[in-house]
């Protein structure tokens, strides 16, 4: 479950990204919906999850990824860094090692959690999971961005479509 700060906002940006590409006009509940059935079908897949590993695993993990992404969340600046003091900057070096302490604390907090719900194996492939996840939505934003650009250039005039 060691996820870093660059894999968490990779997977932001892909989400961000993901959502605007495929349906402009997709509601944000739906996107979302859409989205977490997604990651719910790779994890269980990836995890080999039974109904009732399931049933455990889903609340702790929403639980980690919520808090997770609060603990991030604070530590995002108020402003650019070259609009930073010196004191300014130190100071947010000093939070972000504070931040990456607490997501070690959550991450241990989340382990003793699971481990009431899932065998040992199933937890350690949880950051494989994560990673088939991120790869798997990297792939989908990769299609989504192709059948777009084939779209335009079939109605563009003298585009492969037109006869």
């Amino acid at each position: 479950m060691n996820i870093t700060m660059r894999h968490f906002l990779f997977t932001v940006l892909i989400v961000s990204a993901f959502g605007t590409l495929t349906q402009a006009q997709v509601d944000p509940e739906k996107r979302d919906a859409r989205l977490a059935a997604f990651r719910a079908e790779v994890f269980t897949r990836v995890l080999n999850l039974t109904p009732e590993e399931a049933q455990g695993f889903w609340p702790v993990y929403n639980e980690f990824t919520d808090k997770r992404e609060q603990v991030q969340q604070e530590l995002r600046p108020a402003k650019q860094l070259d609009q930073m003091s010196d004191a300014e900057v130190e100071d947010q070096i000093k939070r972000h090692f504070e931040m990456k302490q607490r997501e070690i604390d959550l991450e241990r907090d989340s382990y003793e959690k699971l481990r009431k719900v899932l065998p040992l194996r199933k937890i350690a492939k949880l950051p494989m999971a994560e990673r088939e996840f991120r790869e798997s939505l990297v792939k989908k934003l990769q299609e989504a961005r192709e059948r777009k650009m084939e779209r335009q250039q079939n109605r563009l005039p003298g585009g492969r479509g037109r006869r």
